[in-house]
């Protein structure tokens, strides 16, 4: 069995939670708050981690931008 059908198959025996991490595909997650002009209020860690097991992301990213700065408005 590959591991994507051992993944989704144990995804689907848990009720859509993942056994690793515990979330589901509508858990919410803890928010991350990236400042990328001020490092030192950043989100101490890697606010894009993943769970190992199911891939799903760990955390809601909130990227903050000021006013007179391009935002980029696109989802990670």
């Amino acid at each position: 069995m590959s591991s994507i059908d051992s993944r989704l198959r144990r995804l689907e025996e848990s009720g859509d939670s993942c056994p690793e991490c515990g979330l589901s595909a509508t858990a919410r997650r803890p928010i991350a708050v990236v400042y990328p002009d001020d490092p030192d209020k950043s989100f101490d860690g890697d606010p894009y981690e993943r769970c190992p097991e199911c891939g799903r992301p760990l955390y809601t990213v909130l990227n903050v931008v000021y006013e007179g700065e391009e935002g980029g408005g696109g989802l990670t």
